[in-house]
């Protein structure tokens, strides 16, 4: 058992390193250091017959099971509760230092450990069982089957203390039973399982953020350039498809130069993520929005016609008037161009681009005539009678910044 625990002990050692990019994966790897340490201190505690080690041992082992629970409420985004724990973790360890003095304190220390274990565990799998469909990992299953086994070994373990005539004895200290290699298999198996399960849930965590990292924006945390164009061409083979309409918005920021020029990069930095903020509060869930470059940004609107598309571009011109500049120098602004997929030859990537360039001249039309508002692309090509500007915002004109010269 040395050998084993040994072994176990250097490979989480490793796995601290190895997933420390990922906060659930820091918390598994090191509780299963702290396991293992305990359970070195075990095995060295039954070869020597050392109570008070193995006492240690044993809430050791709980600490580092404790540890792990608390990895499984951030992996799934649940409060965390380290006080809480940490507070109970210090208050059983010194329940069962006191109790191990006892004339009948290796059956104490035992009853405690068991119950507190048998506790953890089945805390474990409520949250492991109670987690949405599309937050379980391919590691969770092996996770929930070494908490069960947990569960079933602390509960035959807590029965078996407390069974009447049992004592000191003829109950050693948690695992190193003299039963032989039934007790020791059992949790040793549900450590290997967690070990494994855990490092799989980890990994998975962080290949998914490392895949997000790709698609976002860092700044705004929209979709990136890339990211939108690979959303936009699935869009546009969904209406080449069934032929919904299809709208796209492309946003600008008035007078942002300025912004940069005047207060530095930092303030236009915090204007970028505040206007970011409101188009993704605007947008729908169908929709993607993404930072197609600078101060300029896009949404697609599936099954939305360019008039229905309206509805948005006043949401966004209003939620973007709330937002001061820097320096108390009025208020931002955005200048929007709309414009609705409308077919033609061509393959969806020629599409999409005829796509977007509507929306850009109709974007350019709204920054010539005074900003600030939104301009259809069919009213340019005459399809619909001329776009009027929108209702300018409740802010004297004279506070609006001025375009850089």
């Amino acid at each position: 058992m040395m050998v084993v625990f040994s072994s176990m002990l250097l490979i989480a050692a490793g796995l601290v390193i190895a997933l420390r990019a990922s906060e659930a994966g820091r918390l598994w790897a090191f509780g299963h250091v702290v396991a293992s340490a305990a359970g070195l201190a075990l095995a060295a505690s039954a070869a020597a017959g050392t109570q008070h080690l193995a006492t240690l041992g044993a809430g050791a082992y709980i600490i580092g099971w404790l540890l792990n629970y608390r990895g499984v409420r951030v992996y799934y985004s649940l409060a965390a509760h380290p006080v809480p724990l940490a507070v109970a973790a210090v208050s059983v360890l010194a329940l069962m230092v006191t109790m191990a003095g006892r004339a009948d304190g290796a059956t104490v220390v035992l009853g405690i450990a068991y119950g507190s274990m048998a506790l953890i565990s089945l805390a474990t799998l409520a949250v492991l069982l109670r987690a949405s469909p599309g937050r379980r990992s391919i590691g969770a299953p092996l996770v929930l089957a070494a908490s069960l086994v947990h569960l079933v070994t602390q509960l035959a373990g807590l029965s078996k203390v407390l069974r009447p005539g049992a004592g000191a004895g003829t109950t050693t200290l948690f695992f190193a039973s003299p039963d032989g290699w039934v007790w020791a298999l059992a949790p040793l198996v549900a450590v290997l399982l967690g070990l494994f399960g855990f490092t799989v849930m980890a990994m998975e965590q962080i290949i998914a953020r490392n895949e997000s990292g790709a698609r976002m924006d860092a700044l705004t945390g929209l979709l990136n350039r890339g990211a939108l164009e690979r959303a936009a061409l699935g869009l546009v083979s969904r209406w080449q498809r069934d032929g919904l309409p299809l709208s796209c918005l492309v946003i600008d920021i008035d007078y942002f130069k300025q912004v940069n020029d005047t207060f530095g990069h930092h303030a236009g930095d915090a204007v970028l993520r505040e206007v970011a903020h409101a188009l993704d509060n605007s947008r729908r869930a169908s929709d993607a929005a993404g930072r197609y470059g600078g101060e300029e940004f896009c949404i697609l609107c599936p099954h939305t016609d360019e008039q229905q598309a309206t509805a948005l571009a006043n949401r966004i011109l209003r939620k973007v008037r709330a937002i001061p500049l820097p320096g108390g120098e009025g208020y931002a602004s955005v200048s929007i161009g709309v414009s609705q997929l409308r077919g033609g030859p061509g393959s969806k990537e020629a599409l999409w681009r005829a796509l977007f360039a509507d929306a850009d001249r109709a974007l350019y039309h709204a920054k010539q005539h005074g900003r600030d508002r939104y301009v259809l692309a069919s009213a340019m090509l005459g399809i619909l009678p001329a776009q009027m500007p929108v209702q300018m915002p409740a802010v004297p004109e004279e506070q609006m910044m001025e375009p850089a010269a």
